[in-house]
């Protein structure tokens, strides 16, 4: 993600490989077959070496066991962490339990290693952290149990993990010192590795730490995003442990939602929102930065949406993205905004001195929100929407519809994306996550839905570009 390379992404973005030669088409969408509960999926792909992106692949989740051993959880409050791996076909195997014997509970966060681990972190409720389940560990291979069970020490939330350009994890959670001082602990997995190491501790002011993000460059540094006090905080780690000083970065409002690309020239892009609480008056913010030399901020962050929302709607989970496009070495921002009146996502390459035209992705008196995104083997990338009517408290995700749009050649920034396909008609739908297969570029959606009455986990697979 070199800057020369950034001034390039024009083109490369354009080089899009989507003429296969024939359509291609998502599946329908189908069911996981489990007995027992199922919430909160996360779809991953390990590596299987640092220059091999086709290790095997798992749609991880939380429930109770597939066979209804060890009973049932609830929504969002299973018994258990389980999986289905991925195949050559990327259709998913019989699910199993990969760790049981824990009363876990969500949000489930994922990663993966190089040598074709899994990486998930989730609460436990028979651990208490300052008043909130613990975080908890788990890690191992696709296809068996996760048997690295380790309790990280801090609440389950707020948890973020990043994956490396070549296998390397990172893991970013939250602790309180003696004092009540505001603690945040990075462990780092490197890709020679195979377990994380002890944490690197950044002591952070006494103000609650409300959000976390981290990013990862080629060779391991890191660059730690979080909101506390009412603002937008970053802070830079080598992979030789060496810390930088914190830097503000601009307002946090409610609930912020933060994302950043750290490059291997010594340059980041940052990208988070300002909003009112919800009924409150006042203007929703999107704002990117870019650093100068040294991962150093200081410029005014770059205003890159503007918009009043309704008085109780809010942006959802995934509303914004930035991702490092491969193998070009751009980057791709992503987000939710308003526009005529309606919910609608935005995208747009990104050089060192410029956001590119942008690319929009709408329907006709609808509105969508981007709930996540993921980039392929060739320079291409899937955004995963939701849609979902209005109602006084927010969106009625009772009434929620999953879909999907996989870019595209064209744009003017080299920026495009097909009409979106629907994947799950209007219902129960919600907290959908993406990844595409490195080795086949086939990409795997999954989400949570009901089924007989009780929370299920679906999915769809849809073929390369």
């Amino acid at each position: 993600m070199r800057v020369a390379h950034l001034a390039a992404i024009t083109v490369a973005l354009t080089l899009l490989a989507a003429s296969s030669g024939h359509a291609a088409t998502w599946s329908a969408p189908a069911t996981l077959q489990t007995c027992a509960p199922a919430s909160d999926p996360k779809v991953v792909f390990p590596f299987s070496w640092p220059s091999t992106r086709s290790g095997r692949g798992a749609i991880l989740w939380l429930g109770g066991a597939p066979g209804c051993a060890g009973g049932a959880g609830g929504a969002g409050s299973g018994a258990t962490l389980d999986s289905a791996t991925l195949h050559t076909d990327d259709q998913p195997s019989i699910p199993r339990t990969v760790v049981s014997g824990h009363q876990l509970l969500g949000p489930l966060e994922s990663a993966s290693t190089t040598d074709g681990q899994l990486v998930a972190v989730v609460g436990d409720s028979a651990s208490a952290a300052g008043g909130h389940p613990g975080a908890l560990l788990a890690e191992g291979h696709a296809g068996g149990s996760l048997p690295i069970l380790a309790p990280l020490g801090g609440p389950d939330a707020p948890v973020a993990t990043a994956d490396g350009y070549i296998g390397d994890a990172d893991i970013v959670t939250t602790a309180t010192a003696l004092g009540g001082g505001q603690l945040i602990e990075l462990r780092e997995q490197r890709h020679f590795n195979h377990s994380f190491g002890r944490p690197v501790t950044l002591a952070e002011g006494f103000a609650p730490i409300t959000a976390v993000a981290v990013a990862m460059d080629f060779r391991g540094d890191s660059l730690v995003l979080w909101a506390q006090g009412g603002e937008v905080h970053a802070q830079r780690v080598t992979n030789l442990r060496r810390v930088y000083p914190p830097a503000v970065l601009g307002p946090a409002g409610y609930a912020p939602a933060l994302a950043a690309v750290l490059s291997d020239n010594n340059h980041a892009f940052v990208m988070w929102t300002d909003e009112p609480p919800p009924g409150a008056a006042g203007e929703a913010r999107i704002y990117l930065e870019h650093s100068g030399d040294e991962v150093a901020f200081g410029a005014a962050p770059q205003l890159l949406a503007a918009f009043a929302e309704p008085a109780r709607q809010r942006l959802t989970p995934g509303a914004i993205a930035l991702v490092r496009v491969t193998p070009s070495e751009g980057v791709l921002a992503a987000w939710t905004l308003v526009q005529g009146g309606n919910y609608v996502v935005q995208a747009a390459g990104l050089t060192a001195s410029q956001v590119l035209p942008r690319a929009t992705i709408s329907e006709p008196d609808a509105d969508l929100r981007l709930a996540a995104l993921a980039t392929g083997p060739d320079n291409d990338f899937v955004a995963v929407l939701e849609s979902a009517p209005r109602r006084a408290g927010g969106f009625n995700a009772s009434q929620q519809a999953i879909l999907a749009a996989r870019s595209v050649p064209g744009g003017p920034g080299g920026v495009a994306f097909e009409a979106p396909t629907q994947l799950a008609p209007p219902g129960s739908n919600s907290a959908p996550s993406v990844a595409i297969d490195p080795d086949s570029d086939r990409a795997v959606v999954a989400w949570q839905t009901m089924a007989g009455g009780l929370p299920a986990v679906a999915y769809a697979v849809r073929d390369g570009a």
